[in-house]
């Protein structure tokens, strides 16, 4: 006896008869268009494969994370500290933590491209695993898209009106998904592995749901590999949580003769796994930015916002430009400016339910965006990413799927009497090309945060976390005019809602009278930094710097103050002990002067330096001088020309041959301008 493959029942064992020649054809087709769309898919990510650890979740979740460095026992691979992206998703960070194991030795810690220890060469290495694991992820999850929309269409309620060309029309969604640039925030974001890790088990759920529906659930096995999928899935993002309902959907839309009793130890089963979902929501792993009345987002307020941000994704689905990796995104000025984008949600959705109701199997499509993006995207606030471009990476294929049955749709109404799969399959392959090229240059966005941050302030100039990033690499690039433009331009935006601002705008400052100071504009950028520290005392490296500035001005008594309080909070740091005993020991106004004090701090930066820094040797001399110890300014400062002959440090060597004189003739060292 043997069962059947189609009804799952047992019967009389039938001789195997040769493929038929259409079968055979067909199976090929499959091969074809799978191979092809992997190809097309291999190629849009390939520059993905140079991205780097960006910072925030990249660095929090891998980098810092000492959980992916071990496998035993097995408790540390399977979990990761709060409030990180990987906390309370088990299975996301496992594959991470195998990642680093895979890794060679020499090279599992190069995490940079400006590495100390490490080359490029080693660092490209380590990372390039992580990207290949990540695009192998999301070739996998095409594949069974491909599978579940081929499956869907061969079902009993679309089998006679599109079974014959399931394989084209899942081949066109799947291979659309795999390559449109939305995506690769998912991808080529590495700790975005989350989304495309649950994305990939839960279309396994309902793919397996629908072998086991074709065997009249019968057939248990599908129906635990179903409910196995679904919990792999909550393990890696609790946005898993819908798909046992998209499931039930999915029974009441395809197979409507169905009776859903009969379904129960599918649905069921994966109703269960709701009980993994309530002991991740009660372990609270990221209870700092998810979660009622975080940050002042309250549920009525984020949902009014979220109106705004899913009509976004939708205009994203159809023109991805630009894409933005954080949007910062404001909520509404009031109700009224909220109400058309609520409006417009509220009739798309009410249409989508008649629809599932009425067992339209166009409606799944739209029940598949909604339901995946409701719990990220309605009631339930997340105060740190309020818009986010990779929530989209499961919904989008409900928008191409809907896209292409409305293209066949047209391409019947104009070509009635003939076939309209060689059109859709060409113009399928055209619009799939000029995606996969969109990906492509997309992807080098990747390749630096420098690159990163300019893409958010050209497609989000209102971020002004975007703009003091921008601002500091063009200040770390000596760019100091474009940094000054940018830092006034970020002092005039919001911040994000109900966030703190005054150590943000503490940066702003700081960093914009740096700027300024850096372009000789001393007296403008002198209350910049003197509003950084009202804001924010603990700015400890502003202390310096408003330092210079008070000395620019002639104002030595106010920037020894200043330099003490920055060494009292950083008092191992050379440079400021340097300069501090300098002015002490210089100063040409005798009320600031005090050699005592400047001997003590030049002498503990020459014991940092360890008596190998030319400037902190002069400094030191220039004390000892102060002091009347003439001998002793004397031998420091030749000890300071015999370091400064080294190279890096031979420019100092005149003036300290004038500083020898002037202590061999018993004078110190006096600065006019202070």
């Amino acid at each position: 006896m043997a069962r059947s493959r189609v009804t799952g029942k047992s019967g009389n064992r039938q001789r195997r008869t040769p493929q038929s020649p259409r079968l055979a054809e067909r199976r090929f087709l499959r091969i074809a268009l799978v191979v092809a769309f992997v190809a097309v898919t291999a190629w849009a990510y390939s520059t993905s494969l140079r991205g780097v650890f960006l910072e925030g979740d990249d660095q929090d979740s891998i980098v810092r994370n000492p959980h992916v460095r071990a496998l035993w026992p097995p408790e540390v691979p399977l979990s990761a500290p709060s409030d990180t992206t990987l906390a309370g998703r088990p299975v996301a960070s496992l594959t991470f933590a195998l990642n680093y194991a895979a890794a060679p030795t020499r090279v599992r810690d190069a995490w940079t491209l400006e590495s100390e220890t490490h080359p490029p060469a080693a660092f490209y290495e380590n990372v390039w695993g992580y990207h290949a694991v990540n695009l192998a992820i999301h070739l996998l999850a095409g594949l069974v898209l491909f599978g579940v929309v081929r499956r869907s269409l061969q079902a009993p309620a679309l089998r006679d009106r599109a079974g014959e060309a399931a394989t084209w029309l899942a081949a066109a969604v799947a291979g659309l998904w795999l390559v449109h640039p939305l995506q690769t925030e998912s991808v080529t974001y590495l700790v975005q592995r989350v989304e495309s890790l649950m994305g990939l088990f839960y279309l396994l759920t309902i793919y397996c749901s629908l072998r086991a529906a074709e065997r009249d659930f019968t057939d248990h096995r599908w129906t635990a590999a179903a409910v196995l999928s679904c919990l792999l899935g909550l393990g890696a993002k609790e946005a898993a949580a819908t798909a046992p309902l998209m499931a039930l959907a999915w029974v009441w839309v395809l197979w409507p003769q169905t009776k859903l009793r009969t379904a129960l130890p599918l649905l069921g089963g994966l109703a269960a796994t709701w009980l993994v979902l309530a002991w991740q929501i009660a372990a609270a792993p990221r209870s700092g930015s998810v979660g009622f009345y975080v940050d002042g987002w309250t549920p009525w307020l984020y949902l009014q916002t979220q109106a705004g941000v899913l009509l976004h994704y939708l205009r994203l689905a159809f023109w991805p430009h630009p894409l933005v990796l954080e949007y910062a995104w404001q909520p509404p000025a009031s109700l009224l400016s909220a109400l058309p984008a609520m409006l417009a949600l509220a009739l798309l959705v009410s249409v989508t339910m008649i629809g599932v109701i009425r067992r339209r199997p166009l409606a799944l499509a739209g029940l598949w965006f909604f339901l995946i993006l409701a719990p990220t995207s309605s009631l339930l606030p997340i105060a740190t990413e309020v818009a986010a471009e990779h929530r989209m990476y499961l919904p989008l294929a409900g928008v191409i799927a809907l896209v292409v049955a409305a293209g066949v749709m047209a391409a019947r109404r104009l070509r009635p009497a003939e076939s309209v799969a060689p059109v859709m399959i060409v113009a399928t392959a055209v619009v799939m090309l000029a995606l996969a090229a969109t990906t492509h240059a997309r992807n080098r966005d990747y390749w630096s945060v420098e690159a990163m941050v300019e893409s958010i302030v050209a497609g989000r100039p209102e971020n002004a976390h975007a703009q003091l990033a921008h601002a500091v690499h063009a200040i770390r690039e000596g760019r100091f005019a474009p940094a000054e433009a940018g830092l006034r331009r970020a002092l005039e935006l919001p911040l994000p809602y109900g966030q703190d601002d005054r150590q943000l705008r503490a940066q702003m400052h700081m960093y914009l009278g740096s700027s300024l100071s850096a372009q000789r504009k001393i007296a403008e950028g002198t209350p910049h930094l003197e509003r950084a520290l009202a804001l924010d005392p603990d700015l400890n490296e502003t202390y310096g710097l408003l330092g210079e500035n008070y000395l620019g001005q002639g104002r030595a008594d106010e920037a020894v103050r200043s330099f003490e309080r920055a060494i009292e909070k950083l008092p191992d740091v050379p440079p400021l002990l340097t300069r501090v005993a300098w002015v002490l020991a210089t100063s040409s106004r005798a009320e600031v002067r005090n050699g005592t004090k400047a001997v003590g701090y030049a002498e503990r930066a020459t014991s940092l330096t360890r008596g190998r820094d030319a400037n902190a040797l002069a400094t030191l001399a220039a004390a000892y001088a102060e002091t009347g110890q003439f001998d002793r300014a004397v031998a420091t400062i030749n000890q300071a020309m015999a370091v400064a002959a080294s190279p890096g440090q031979a420019a100092n060597l005149p003036e300290l041959r004038g500083f020898l004189a002037s202590f061999s003739a018993h004078r110190p060292i006096r600065t006019p301008a202070w």
